[in-house]
C-alpha cells in the first residue's frame, strides 16, 4: 500500500494529469449538460404533444368506425434516461409514428436532422468522447510510465532498491487507474446521475443500467491505458513510447471501426427496404382484387349457409375489412420482420467484430446497456403496429357486430373512442440488455485479458 501511495502522489504531482483532466473533465460536463438540456426539452415536447393527440382522438366527430380508423394519431418514442451519455441509434431511427387503418409506417423525426457542427465531427455525445478522446487521455498518462525513468535512470534506482518489477507495475497502474477514476469515472457518474434523477424512467431500471454503463467505460479505457504501458515496458525513450502508442490509437480506434463497418455490411447485409416494401405491395395487390374479393364474400355467406348478405347475423363489410387485415398483418410480419431480423444479425455480427478493436466492442456493449440499442428500437416499432393493429381490430369489430340493413349507416361517437386506451411503451428490461451484452462484453474482456498477458513477459524482462 506504502508503494501505491507513493505512486500516487508522484502522479498527483504530475502536471499531465492536471492538464488532461481539466480539459477531459470540461468536455464530458459541457456535451453531457448540454445532451440533457436537450432530453428534458424533448420529453416535455412528448409529453405535451402526446396529450393534445389524446384529446384530438378523443374530441373528433362522431363517424363511421372505419373513418374514425382512418382519422388517425401520432404516438411518440420517449428516450432513454441514459440516451444522455449515449444515445446510440435514437437520432438515427425516428422518434414518432402516425398510427392509421391499413399503413404500417414508418418512424420520422431523426434528432440527427438537426445535429450540430460538434455531433457532425464525431464528438457529438458522452459516449463518443470516451471512446475517442477517454484513450487518448490513457495514453497520455501511461506512454512514460517506464520509458521515462529508464532514460532517467530513476527506474534503475527503483529496482536496485529491491522494488520486485511486478510490484512496481502493479503500483504504478493502481495510482493510473485511480487518476482514471477520477476524471473518467467521476463526471459519467455525475452525468449520468443527473439524467436519472431528473427524467421519468419508469421501467428502464435506470440505476443499475447507469452502474453497469459507467463499469463498462472504464473497463475500455483500462485497455488503453494497459496499453500503454505495454508500450512503455518496451520503448527504449519516451518519444518512441508515445509514437507507437499513437499509432496504436489511431489502428484501433480510427480504422478498425471503419474496417468493421464494411466488413459486415459485406459478409452480413441487411435486406434492402425498398425490394422489402416491393414484396408488401405485391402481397397485398393480390389479396385484393375484385375477382379474390368476390370469392371471399362467397366463401363467407357459404360458411354461414345463407345466400344474400342481408341473412348474415354480422356485417359481411366489418367481416371481410378484419379478415382481410388480418391477411395484411401477415404480410407485414412475415416481411417486415425477415427485414428487422436481417438488422438484428447485422447487430450480432458488429459485436462479433469487436475483436478487431475495443471501441468496436464498446459500441455495441455501450448502447446495449444504455437502453439506445436497435433492439430497443424494434420494440417501439412493433409495439406501435401492435397498438394500430388494435384500433383496427375495434373499429371492424363495431362494424362487423352492428349489420347495416337497407341502406343505414353505422355511426360511433366518443363511447367508443374512449375504449381506445393512451399508447404506453414499456421498454425492454434490463435483464435483456444484459442478455445482449454478452458477446461486447466477453469481446472487451478479451481485449483486457489479452493487453494483460501481453504486459507479463514485458515485466519479467523489465530492465534500466
Amino acid at each position: 500500500m506504502r508503494r501505491i501511495a507513493a505512486e500516487l502522489a508522484l502522479t498527483a504531482r504530475d502536471a499531465r494529469l492536471r492538464w488532461i483532466g481539466s480539459v477531459l473533465v470540461l468536455l464530458l460536463l459541457v456535451t453531457g449538460l448540454g445532451a440533457w438540456r436537450d432530453a428534458a426539452r424533448y420529453a416535455g415536447e412528448v409529453g405535451q404533444v402526446t396529450a393534445a393527440e389524446r384529446a384530438r382522438w378523443l374530441g373528433q366527430d362522431a363517424k363511421n368506425p372505419h373513418s374514425a380508423d382512418h382519422f388517425g394519431l401520432w404516438v411518440f418514442r420517449a428516450s432513454a434516461p441514459l440516451a444522455v451519455l449515449d444515445p446510440g441509434t435514437e437520432p438515427y431511427t425516428g422518434r414518432m409514428v402516425r398510427v392509421e387503418a391499413h399503413v404500417f409506417n414508418e418512424a420520422v423525426y431523426r434528432a440527427v436532422q438537426d445535429a450540430g457542427p460538434l455531433a457532425r465531427s464525431g464528438l457529438g455525445s458522452v459516449a463518443e468522447i470516451v471512446q475517442l478522446v477517454v484513450p487518448l487521455a490513457a495514453i497520455l498518462l501511461g506512454f512514460s510510465a517506464f520509458a521515462a525513468d529508464r532514460k532517467r535512470g530513476t527506474l534503475r534506482l527503483a529496482l536496485g532498491n529491491g522494488v520486485p518489477p511486478g510490484r512496481l507495475f502493479a503500483s504504478r497502474f493502481t495510482a493510473l487507474f485511480i487518476a482514471l477514476l477520477a476524471v473518467v469515472g467521476a463526471p459519467l457518474l455525475g452525468i449520468g446521475g443527473l439524467a436519472v434523477v431528473s427524467q421519468e424512467g419508469a421501467g428502464w431500471q435506470a440505476v443499475p443500467r447507469l452502474f453497469a454503463w459507467v463499469a463498462a467505460q472504464l473497463a475500455y479505457a483500462t485497455a488503453f491505458l494497459l496499453l500503454a504501458m505495454l508500450v512503455s515496458l518496451v520503448a527504449r525513450t519516451a518519444r518512441g513510447a508515445l509514437a507507437a502508442a499513437l499509432a496504436a490509437w489511431v489502428v484501433l480506434c480510427v480504422a478498425a471501426p471503419r474496417l468493421a463497418s464494411a466488413g459486415v455490411d459485406a459478409f452480413a447485409p441487411a435486406l434492402a427496404y425498398r425490394d422489402v416494401r416491393a414484396r408488401i405491395d405485391a402481397g397485398f395487390r393480390a389479396h385484393r382484387t375484385a375477382e379474390a374479393n368476390d370469392v371471399r364474400a362467397r366463401e363467407v355467406l357459404a360458411r354461414y349457409g345463407v345466400s344474400d348478405a342481408d341473412e348474415l347475423p354480422v356485417d359481411l363489410r366489418g367481416l371481410m375489412m378484419s379478415e382481410n387485415e388480418s391477411h395484411n398483418f401477415a404480410v407485414y410480419d412475415r416481411e417486415l420482420g425477415a427485414f428487422f431480423d436481417s438488422l438484428a444479425a447485422q447487430e450480432r455480427a458488429f459485436a462479433w467484430a469487436g475483436l478487431l478493436s475495443p471501441r468496436v466492442a464498446l459500441q455495441s456493449l455501450s448502447q446495449t446497456l444504455a437502453g439506445t440499442d436497435f433492439a430497443q428500437h424494434a420494440h417501439f416499432v412493433w409495439a406501435v403496429e401492435s397498438y394500430r393493429r388494435g384500433i383496427s381490430e375495434r373499429m371492424n369489430a363495431e362494424i362487423r357486430d352492428h349489420p347495416q340493413r337497407g341502406g343505414a349507416v353505422l355511426v360511433a361517437g366518443p363511447d367508443l373512442w374512449r375504449e381506445i386506451p393512451p399508447f404506453v411503451l414499456q421498454p425492454l428490461p434490463f435483464a435483456r440488455a444484459l442478455a445482449d451484452a454478452r458477446v461486447p462484453a466477453l469481446v472487451l474482456a478479451l481485449w483486457l485479458g489479452l493487453l494483460a498477458a501481453l504486459c507479463i513477459p514485458g515485466i519479467r524482462r523489465l530492465r534500466p
